[in-house]
């Protein structure tokens, strides 16, 4: 918009008076200004108080067309105008100006037949320049006023067309944006939406793989083809997790549920999480841990997903035999503050190309722009990773000396100082191996079916209902320790099977975990909210699911 500015300038000066510093600085002000807003209401502000600067003028006034009619949006003067009124366009003077395209100029009021009289009467209006706000299709008009009859000098009139030309360029850039805002909203919707439908069908061939797995085994040839379909499936949910965390993390909608863990640990379990996947791609892990605990705030489910996308990264991009590097060291700080963490995941692999090094932890950015795809992924983890370590307070950066020459991921987090761990009662994991009753609500019945299947190998007696209606009955019947119940529910969603519940004496000791294809953080906190005690996305994950139902006891022992 600057450019709109020097270029009107520089068109006008060879025949006419130079600008006043001043006018020029503020018209610079104002460009400045509009260069940054992102509503019309902005714009309105910050024009109706730079036109009377500008001109010197009693009064200004912002309008804007509507239809067939002139809308009096705002106005900023020494009398009331017609602020918030409206008039048809071929009665008033702006209307005029829209119509015509062109600036109206006019030194007295009544002597000029475009001029409504019984509507000027009343304010205190002698003069004024009305100019249109785009002139090849105006979409409003910006008018000064002053209330003794003024000649409007060549400079007043110029200064207020530069300053329409810079608003216009400002509302397309408002209306490009909120277009955007708004195809974003329904992009979210529609991902949220997505994801839901793919959840749906996923959790039942999950729960069945699941089952399969506790039947057959993981050996022979079955076992193999059962492993794999696990695989897979886990897979597949990533892909839709990662399009929701993306989304959510962009609109600022995601939360962390802060503890005081030790990173040890948890870099070990992710590790045996992982260790599937590392026999299967035939490489060596080298790891390089501290002997004592590190301890830091962060959300272990969020800290699982950050190592887990940098160990998937490096699975994905080294060669079979090749060798993955994972370091965790504690550097620390100045005057006994601002000590961190530094988690390495360093790899053998292909590398990473200078070229997009820059823009490796942009959405979408993909390291394998081969046209074959063989490495799959859609681009979103690197981005997740960079969003959710400055949740925490820290920062991740990636290195590679080139081509086939490997890479590192270095996440850096804040820590604090040591604390006694917390030791599992051996009572609570006896006590977790007990059978247990279990309610499943869910309208899915292949989900239900399978779902209930694995939960009866495990030991646990499982009733099912398919509504919600059905399954507050069958809870006040049944009273389960654990009510496992989907959202998306016929007759009655899950959220209303959890208020209602909630309400039940019957149910204080009870856990109610929602399990449901709908995984956006405002789903997860209206669910806790409605009175579950936890909130799990299909497919689920068996071991999540068994230590959610642990806490049961947990809760039940200490109270």
């Amino acid at each position: 918009m600057k450019n709109i500015l020097q270029t009107s300038i520089s068109q006008k000066q060879n025949s006419h008076q130079n600008y006043s510093i001043s006018s020029y600085n503020r018209l610079l002000l104002v460009v400045k200004d509009l260069a940054c807003v992102r509503t019309i209401e902005e714009i309105i502000e910050i024009v109706r108080l730079a036109a009377r600067d500008l001109t010197n003028a009693d009064g200004v006034t912002f309008v804007l067309r509507d239809g067939e009619c002139c809308h009096y949006v705002d106005e900023n003067a020494i009398g009331p105008l017609w602020k918030g009124m409206r008039f048809p366009l071929k009665s008033c003077i702006s209307g005029w100006a829209m119509l015509n395209k062109q600036a109206a100029v006019i030194e007295d009021i009544y002597q000029d037949a475009r001029i409504p009289i019984e509507a000027y009467k009343v304010t205190f209006v002698k003069s004024l320049v009305m100019v249109p706000i785009r002139i090849s299709d105006p979409l409003g008009a910006i008018g000064a006023y002053w209330s003794t009859q003024h000649r409007a000098t060549f400079e007043e009139i110029e200064l207020l067309e530069i300053l329409t030309d810079t608003t216009a360029v400002a509302i397309a850039n408002v209306q490009l944006f909120q277009k955007l805002t708004n195809q974003n909203a329904l992009k979210d919707k529609f991902i949220a939406m997505l994801a839901h439908e793919l959840r749906n069908p996923v959790a039942p061939i999950s729960n069945g793989v699941q089952l399969l797995k506790l039947k057959l085994g993981e050996t022979g040839a079955v076992g193999e083809t059962v492993l794999m379909m696990q695989h897979q499936i886990k897979h597949l949910s990533k892909l839709i997790d990662e399009l929701l965390d993306v989304s959510s993390i962009t609109y600022g909608k995601i939360s962390l549920n802060l503890e005081k863990v030790n990173l040890v640990e948890l870099v070990r379990q992710s590790l045996n999480d992982h260790a599937q996947a590392i026999k299967r791609s035939n490489l060596n892990v080298v790891q390089d841990l501290p002997n004592k605990p590190l301890w830091a705030y962060v959300d272990p489910t969020r800290f699982f997903q950050v190592f887990g996308n940098l160990l998937d990264n490096a699975l994905k991009f080294s060669k079979p035999d090749g060798t993955i590097w994972v370091d965790l060291s504690f550097i620390p700080g100045e005057n006994g503050s601002g000590s961190v963490a530094v988690l390495s995941v360093r790899d053998s692999g292909i590398g990473i190309d200078p070229t997009i090094l820059a823009e490796l932890f942009e959405p979408f950015t993909q390291a394998d722009r081969s046209l074959d795809r063989s490495r799959g992924g859609l681009g979103l983890g690197l981005s997740v990773v960079k969003s959710l370590v400055e949740l925490h307070g820290g920062n991740v950066e990636a290195s590679s000396r080139g081509i086939n020459l490997g890479a590192e991921f270095k996440v850096t987090l804040p820590v604090c100082e040591e604390i006694t761990a917390w030791h599992s009662d051996p009572e609570i994991i006896e006590a977790a191996k007990k059978s247990l009753k279990i309610l499943v609500i869910e309208d899915n019945e292949d989900s239900a079916v399978t779902l209930k299947a694995v939960l009866e190998h495990f030991g646990h007696e499982v009733s099912v209902a398919n509504n919600g209606i059905s399954g507050v009955e069958t809870a006040r019947e049944f009273e389960p320790h654990v009510i496992i119940c989907d959202i998306g529910l016929p007759e009655m969603d899950g959220f209303a099977v959890a208020q209602e519940l909630s309400k039940d004496s019957k149910f204080t000791r009870s856990i109610l975990i929602a399990l449901t294809g709908y995984g956006g953080q405002e789903d997860k906190e209206l669910a806790l909210k409605s009175g579950f005690k936890c909130h799990l996305t299909k497919p689920v994950d068996f071991e999540i699911l068994t230590a959610e139902i642990d806490r049961y006891f947990e809760g039940v022992l200490s109270s």
